[in-house]
């Protein structure tokens, strides 16, 4: 892609072209030269406001500069990443106070400092490396970095406008519709809308500026049951278009929605463990792709490692298996960051052009996603480094992961499949998942706490947080309280049907909503869509873990229901 060089004077992106060019002549004592070099540098403005039961808790708005710098010593076969020891996760440098003025001397003194840094540290990477070379046998001969075709692409900046006093009241009343369910323990409304400026630049002749604007609404809830177990839910809503946002009725109609149905899962009865048939019902069946297909399409990459130190990568569950069947014939699955979604992106973190993706065909894995840092099999990137990963490397996302079925069911039709395979098995009821806590709801320590119960898997997945007992003679029972054990991608092969439906669901990957949108890596925007699926001999177990005591006295809340508006 070589759009034409914008007009729009940039005094920054001046100083990164000046700077960069300079930088391309540092030598130190007959040492390794730079052979690569990229500066990345986003400009960011933030605004933010939570509230809870209609009373503001935050309001808050930023403005900053987040400069990033990165130089290779040595060549693309042989350079100073991928490599455990020291300097490992990249050489340090300190530009926490950087000029927020378009000054180009300025901010050529603050890019010519941490490219001094950055320097001196890949010369010790690189030393250190070839010292453990000598110790260490390495198995796959590849290169460290592959090379790039030049991309431009320079668009202008216009700064976004933002009504930044009128969205925090808005969620202010939003967070007040929490109000009429008493029986709640903790409920919260808060927004996130930023408005940032990419640029990117490297010595291979790439030059990227972009501006991208997000805003994100999240609506939580929890509540306790009579047993002590803490149930919550979370909803989330994204756009590009912080303009518009969403409609506060919309809003306030979701989060007295949410409200009700945590309410219902705390009265709910504690599920019982289960091996059958399970049908991902709605948004459960894109979350689950999500975590079992969509992070499990790359290849690992085992670093060097200083002598008796480990480095063991976590190979992935699709790995090796390229040319196999993961999943029945009737699906294909593309990556397509061209669609005007969530994920949509037009270059990756490493400066190449991001292109549609064909991952499966007639159920058939045929490629991965891939970064610039070559593994075995590929040499080549295809544009998916999309966060910040170790040992210099990216991590590849997918961005719009679009799952297709060619034959499919209806919903009712999928529960009726259920039933039946109940009947035939003497099981009493299956199992409907409508909901999956991911991205999670639990705060770290708990969602640790909760996953670390899911044996079976070396890559566990999220608890169900709507889960209902399909009984044979055809109603409904919601329970609380089950984990899935030993799912994971190969389980894509036991999917017994699809659903006619065509469910959408965006999330942020590895990362939360708080000022972190375009900022190296951070966080990805993904989208996934994927019909319902009905899953064959699926395992749940009922979770065992110790449980908090209820409070010692009632909400001050019970019995005095707060208005919902004011």
């Amino acid at each position: 892609m070589q759009n034409a060089r914008a007009a729009q004077p940039d005094a920054v992106l001046t100083a990164m072209q000046a700077e960069l060019k300079r930088s391309m002549t540092l030598t130190l004592n007959e040492l390794d030269k730079p052979y690569y070099i990229n500066y990345t540098v986003d400009d960011e403005r933030s605004w933010s406001a939570s509230a809870t039961l209609g009373g503001l808790l935050s309001s808050n708005s930023s403005e900053f500069r987040i400069p990033r710098v990165r130089v290779r010593v040595g060549d693309y076969k042989f350079d100073n990443t991928n490599w455990t020891g020291a300097n490992a996760s990249g050489p340090r440098y300190d530009l926490r106070n950087f000029p927020m003025e378009d000054n180009v001397p300025v901010i050529r003194q603050f890019l010519w400092l941490a490219t001094d840094s950055v320097f001196k540290g890949s010369l010790q990477s690189i030393a250190r490396k070839r010292a453990a070379l000598k110790s260490v046998t390495v198995t796959d001969q590849l290169a460290d970095f592959a090379p790039a075709p030049p991309l431009v692409d320079l668009g202008d900046y216009i700064p976004a406008k933002f009504d930044q006093p009128a969205w925090a009241e808005k969620t202010r009343r939003i967070s007040a519709a929490f109000g009429d369910f008493p029986s709640l323990r903790t409920s919260s409304a808060e927004f996130t809308a930023i408005d940032s400026l990419h640029r990117f630049i490297s010595t291979e002749g790439t030059q990227i500026r972009q501006q991208e604007t997000a805003g994100v609404i999240e609506l939580r809830a929890t509540a306790q049951a009579p047993d002590g177990m803490i149930v919550r839910d979370l909803g989330v809503f994204y756009t590009h278009d912080i303009k518009a946002m969403f409609p506060e009725a919309d809003l306030t109609k979701s989060a007295r929605q949410l409200g009700e149905q945590v309410v219902k899962l705390a009265a709910a009865p504690v599920g019982d463990n289960y091996t059958g048939p399970v049908l991902f019902e709605g948004v459960a069946s894109p979350q689950l792709m999500a975590e079992i297909l969509g992070r499990n399409l790359h290849i690992s990459r085992k670093p060097v490692s200083p002598p008796g130190a480990s480095s063991e990568s976590a190979a992935t569950d699709l790995e090796g298996r390229r040319g196999v069947r993961i999943m029945p014939e009737i699906f294909d699955v593309t990556d397509d960051p061209t669609q005007p979604l969530w994920g949509h992106e037009e270059a990756d973190d490493e400066g190449v052009a991001s292109k549609p993706l064909s991952l499966v065909e007639k159920g058939v894995l045929k490629d991965f996603f891939r970064t610039r840092l070559p593994v075995r099999g590929y040499s080549d990137s295809n544009g998916r480094a999309r966060l910040a990963g170790s040992y210099g490397a990216s991590t590849p996302v997918p961005t719009n992961l679009l799952i297709h079925a060619s034959e499919t069911s209806s919903i009712g039709d999928l529960k009726k499949k259920l039933i039946d395979l109940c009947q035939q098995r003497g099981l009493p009821y299956g199992m409907v998942v409508r909901k999956m806590d991911f991205p999670s709801s639990a705060s770290l320590d708990e969602a640790r706490k909760l996953l670390s119960g899911a044996a079976g898997s070396s890559h566990p997945v999220s608890i169900p947080l709507y889960t209902y007992r399909l009984y044979v003679d055809g109603h409904e029972e919601l329970v609380r309280g089950e984990r899935f054990r030993g799912i994971n991608a190969r389980s894509l092969k036991d999917i017994l049907a699809a659903g006619d439906d065509s469910v959408t669901f965006n999330y942020l990957e590895n990362g939360a909503p708080f000022a972190l949108l375009g900022f190296g890596g951070s966080s990805a925007e993904v989208t996934v869509v994927a019909p319902s699926v009905l899953i064959d001999d699926l395992e749940m177990s009922k979770v065992d873990d110790e449980l908090p005591k209820l409070p010692i006295v009632p909400s001050p809340l019970a019995g005095t229901q707060t208005a919902s508006a004011r």
